[in-house]
């Protein structure tokens, strides 16, 4: 069996059938997969979802995500104290600008939270977040990060 934790832009992406959704899908639809949402990708995946127009109520989205065999993974208390590293980290390492708007990326409290979950449970995360690559890339997360 293989864990997995899912960031919510590959969570997004499947619900809302965006493109590279069917990737998604079948690493969903494994039975050798078990998928894991930290905490944090719960909330903002309802949350997003709804705002794009997913008329579904939060507990319905909810029970979509367990019926594919999803389960939450709370933040510990450990968590806490490495997602503010982790921010720490990320605003003294901004990413390489984006070529639109020229902000240089930085990590969210979200994002932080999920990254800490993910490390401690020492398992990849699957995401579309090309900054999380990077740090790695870079030796500043030990968070095993797969773009799809």
């Amino acid at each position: 069996m293989t864990t997995l934790c899912l960031d919510s832009s590959a969570v997004l992406t499947f619900l809302l059938q965006e493109r590279g959704w069917r990737a998604i899908q079948n690493v969903l639809l494994r039975t050798d997969v078990e998928g894991i949402l930290p905490g944090p990708v719960l909330t903002e995946t309802i949350r997003t979802a709804r705002r794009k127009g997913n008329t579904s109520t939060p507990e319905q989205i909810y029970q979509a995500l367990s019926a594919l065999g999803l389960r939450v993974e709370h933040p510990q208390d450990r968590d806490l104290l490495r997602a503010a590293e982790l921010l720490e980290l990320s605003e003294a390492n901004p990413g390489t600008a984006e070529s639109v708007t020229g902000t240089r990326p930085t990590l969210s409290l979200g994002d932080a939270l999920i990254l800490a979950v993910t490390e401690r449970l020492d398992v990849p995360v699957l995401t579309r977040d090309k900054y999380w690559k990077w740090m790695v890339d870079e030796g500043l997360l030990r968070a095993l990060v797969l773009v799809p």
